[in-house]
């Protein structure tokens, strides 16, 4: 590892060469990090999966090292320098067997280095156009997908195929194997990338403000295949039981189901009856809810909050 980073900047020797950059996207596993205690414990999790053990050391050590040179240390980074560092103390040289498989590994590795799906490769010192390109595919994915998830969200039905160049779908959900945002995996025979993730996965894969305005967070899961000889990919989402819309929550306070046509019955009261019924306020925006036909909301009317079971 010390070798392959030597460092070439003669202006700060200290800083090992090529740590920031990712020169095969098919091989790639999501969610490593160097954020927090949890990111870190996630890196190593990630990289003991069978088929990535062989640079399980090289991609913890990166990680430690570019914690160790961010230029600003936060406490969570500080403590993702400690898991990182607990981990290399106690590192063991490999067995013959460990070896053995790591061979297999690595071959497995080249094959898909020399695929399509890593036709947009770079080497150690990448060229400024090459690594706007490495961005321009990371952005035209997840505008993809965002695009994909929309438009099945609001059809409610069968998910039509739809153009994803392979590049653009490589450098957002990387190579087969577990990830920070779900799975990826792919069948070699059939040329066909199957991809799984909940709501969760969203969010790591296109932040969460974008998450939140897609409205996909009661998302149970999401299955997205992709042909990759066409380059096209389907998806499909499967939303929970129980999602917290404000239209459910209100649905199951009324005791119907979402989107039920079925008529509730109206008691029509007095006024100064009505006015006389307990009343519940949002702990969130603090709004006043009073009468009978608010009393089983479980979202508030002015914010959408949840409400609370102590209000």
């Amino acid at each position: 590892w010390n070798k392959a980073h030597a460092s070439t900047n003669n202006n700060d020797s200290t800083i090992p060469s090529s740590l920031y950059t990712d020169e095969n996207p098919a091989t790639t596993i999501k969610g490593t990090g160097f954020k927090n205690e949890r990111i870190a414990k996630r890196t190593i999790e990630l990289t003991s999966q069978p088929g990535v053990r062989y640079k399980q050391y090289w991609t913890i050590r990166a990680m430690r090292e570019r914690a160790a040179h961010h230029p600003n240390k936060s406490v969570g980074i500080r403590d993702a320098i400690t898991v990182f560092d607990e981990w290399l103390e106690n590192h063991k040289e490999p067995s013959d067997q460990d070896k053995q498989l790591y061979k297999e590994e690595w071959e497995d590795f080249r094959r898909l280095c020399q695929s399509d799906a890593n036709k947009h490769c770079y080497g150690k010192d990448p060229t400024k156009e090459e690594l706007r390109r490495a961005r321009d595919d990371l952005a035209n994915g997840q505008k993809l997908l965002i695009q994909l998830l929309s438009s099945q969200r609001q059809s409610q039905s069968s998910s039509r195929s739809t153009p994803f160049p392979l590049p653009s779908f490589v450098a957002l959900f990387g190579g087969p194997g577990m990830h920070g945002y779900g799975s990826h995996e792919i069948d070699s025979d059939q040329g066909i990338s199957r991809v799984t993730f909940d709501g969760d996965g969203i969010q790591e894969l296109i932040g969460a403000a974008k998450t939140s305005k897609l409205m996909l967070g009661n998302v149970a899961k999401v299955e997205v295949t992709y042909n990759r000889s066409d380059e096209l990919v389907m998806a499909t989402i499967i939303r929970s039981k129980q999602s917290n819309t404000i239209e459910n929550l209100w649905g199951r306070a009324a005791g119907k189901s979402p989107g039920s046509k079925k008529r509730q019955r109206i008691d029509c009261k007095p006024k100064d009856e009505e006015d006389t019924h307990p009343e519940w306020t949002c702990k969130t925006c603090t709004f006043v809810h009073v009468g009978r036909s608010k009393r089983d909301f479980l979202a508030c009317e002015l914010c959408g909050s949840t409400r609370l079971a102590d209000t």
